[in-house]
């Protein structure tokens, strides 16, 4: 038996693992994040509410930790295609009692929160969803019955739009 060729095939055998390990830990196993919208206001003891204010949460499901940055919001997929709209970076309120710190990093399990003023022209623009974007560049949205749902509520509390 010829050494060389078996220590060559096992040196193939290795390089075929590692290769399948790491598309298995950059392309699958990225985090995943639950991204919901919603109004909420903060109440404490003793002190007047905070808000309502418009919130965007995501909830990181796992598998790994991971930093989430910023705020998307996208028109419907229709008007993205035929009318041209454009989506928006959206910059939350850093100094909300709610917020996150910006590129806090969020294990699994945690919740991080961009709370934004409901005077906001976002409100007005006809976004069909609000995402975030992970450490990776990877957008995670908001499901389109939950932020338009959102929208709604938020559009009672403006006094134009009642």
């Amino acid at each position: 038996m010829d050494w060389s060729l078996a220590i060559s095939f096992v040196a193939l055998l290795i390089s075929i693992f590692v290769s399948g390990w790491t598309v298995y830990r950059d392309v699958i196993q990225k985090p995943r994040f639950r991204v919901t919208a919603s109004v909420k206001s903060i109440v404490q003891p003793h002190h007047d509410p905070i808000g309502p204010d418009f919130w965007v949460q995501a909830l990181n499901m796992g598998p790994l930790p991971n930093r989430v940055g910023v705020v998307f919001a996208r028109p419907s997929w229709f008007n993205r295609k035929f009318r041209k709209a454009q989506s928006a970076f959206i910059t939350h309120d850093f100094d909300h009692l709610g917020s996150t710190a910006k590129g806090q990093r969020v294990e699994v399990g945690d919740t991080v929160s961009f709370v934004f003023p409901l005077h906001g022209d976002f409100l007005f623009r006809n976004f069909a969803q609000m995402g975030v974007v992970d450490g990776y560049g990877r957008v995670h949205w908001c499901s389109r019955k939950n932020f338009k749902a959102a929208i709604a509520d938020a559009k009672k509390y403006l006094p134009d739009t009642a």
